[in-house]
């Protein structure tokens, strides 16, 4: 459930109210036989009065920052990364005259705080000690604070509230954090930076320790997400076929900890209609390698940090793309070596490789297999192959996979993959669209490599920063 806002346009400037019953709207969040609580409804009324936009929750009991992340509930998900969770320190010390002054420090819940730094931020060069909430009458009498129930809202008279810079700068989507609201059931989400700018006596500071915390029970995904960009021709079907290999396996990998679309990648395509004279490419490789050098930098241009590119005949370039990508910063994968890494894990020791002769044809100079494969036995098209595999892959990409695609298809696979030979690796793209549609019948029990497929896998890997090499 969550709050409304309501925008009011007047004069040419924009003004923001906030349209609320927040006691009949908390009351939707309580139980039979329950109330809400004290420092709840203080906190509704507290950022109301601020005019900052927030939104509460319930949640089964949580104390620790760790505990509470994986069971805040947001976005229609239980769990949320852990430096989404705000960490919150209250905190005191006697000033230069002796007196004792309150403080409140905030921090994201994976972080730690520096207390060198904290001392530097409150120009203060003494001792900083936790206030013990139990020895806080005041507190514990009147508002049963204790741990796990800090947070900005609370009324501990602080005059001043740190925040650590980084609670400025937003990790991912939806860019809010949450914490508690005075009590271990109840919380509330809200933006950082917009609570600071309207909290009287709360300032930005750097005070937290380089290093992060991790949690050794759930995985959240990415906490600094790189864009993925994504090289492909005209039309986009191979790009498009990676970016869902993409989805599907980070979709795997974070298992019940994906938070949906929030969880997926900021992925831009350039599709480049010049990556069509490959199909002449020995008579046209100037210009074709300076039309896919342009696209790296459109796609740098672009914010792009991960860089693929999902073709077989061009991966010819990729030491000219990776190396003009990595002069910008941006890391290039490749396709060849992802799918060359899979067969060899894997110990598969014979394939069938069918593509274009550019790709397959051993005897010259373009094929990007032919080292990539060394030690596999590798059985290639014959000439009438290579025909059939060209206009099969003409055809699919002026009409799409048509029925002339199955049955040329089925005979690739009967007439030019021995029967001792089982598996295919798939060495043009245009293949992928044919097999997802081919029966099981049509695969001649043949096992087909996808490397569009393995490609996904290997991105999504980097993306979250996981080791290359699946553990299973």
């Amino acid at each position: 459930m969550e709050y409304r806002r309501a925008c009011d346009y007047r004069e040419g400037g924009f003004s923001l109210t906030l349209q609320r019953d927040f006691e009949a709207e908390l009351q939707l969040l309580v139980s039979g036989g329950e109330t809400i609580p004290h420092s709840v409804r203080r906190s509704a009324e507290w950022l109301k009065e601020l005019r900052v936009w927030h939104t509460f929750s319930r949640n089964s009991p949580a104390t620790s920052c760790q505990d509470a992340a994986r069971k805040r509930n947001r976005l229609g998900h239980q769990g949320i990364p852990l430096w989404d969770e705000l960490k919150s320190f209250l905190g005191e010390y006697h000033d230069a005259q002796g007196v004792r002054q309150v403080f409140l420090a905030h921090c994201r819940g994976d972080r730690k705080l520096d207390l060198d730094k904290l001392r530097s931020a409150l120009q203060f060069a003494g001792e900083i000690r936790r206030v013990s909430l139990m020895n806080e009458a005041r507190l514990w009498e009147t508002h049963r604070a204790g741990y796990g129930t800090v947070n900005p809202m609370m009324e501990a008279g602080a005059e001043v509230q740190v925040f650590d810079y980084e609670l400025h700068r937003p990790i991912g989507v939806p860019n809010t954090v949450m914490t508690n609201a005075g009590d271990h059931t109840w919380a509330v989400e809200f933006d950082p930076s917009e609570l600071v700018l309207k909290l009287e006596g709360a300032r930005w500071a750097d005070i937290v320790q380089p290093q992060t915390e991790t949690s050794e029970r759930t995985f959240w995904g990415v906490r600094e997400p790189r864009t993925i960009g994504i090289l492909t021709g005209n039309p986009c079907d191979s790009g498009l076929d990676l970016c869902n290999a993409v989805n599907k396996h980070l979709r795997e990998l974070l298992g019940k900890n994906s938070l949906g679309d929030v969880s997926m990648p900021k992925i831009v395509i350039v599709s480049a209609p010049e990556i069509g004279i490959s199909m002449e490419m020995d008579k046209r490789e100037d210009p074709l390698r300076n039309a896919l050098l342009c696209a790296v930098d459109e796609l740098c241009a672009a914010g792009a940090k991960i860089l693929a590119h999902p073709a077989h005949t061009t991966h010819f370039f990729a030491p000219d793309i990776s190396v003009h990508a990595a002069e910008k910063g941006v890391q290039f994968i490749s396709m060849v070596q992802a799918t060359v890494a899979t067969l060899r894990r894997t110990q598969v020791k014979e394939i069938a490789l069918l593509g274009t002769k550019y790709v397959t044809d051993f005897h010259q100079h373009w094929s990007v297999y032919s080292e990539a494969l060394e030690g596999i036995k590798v059985h290639v098209p014959s000439e009438a192959g290579w025909k059939k595999i060209q206009d099969l892959g003409y055809e699919v990409q002026q009409r799409g996979p048509t029925p002339a695609c199955f049955n040329w298809m089925r005979d690739l696979l009967r007439k030019e993959v021995p029967r001792s030979c089982k598996h295919v690796l798939l060495a043009m793209t245009e293949f992928s669209p044919v097999v997802r549609e081919l029966k099981s019948r049509g695969l001649q029990g043949k096992v087909l490599i996808d490397p569009v497929d393995i490609y996904g896998e290997a991105i999504a890997r980097e993306y979250l920063g996981l080791s290359t090499a699946p553990t299973s």
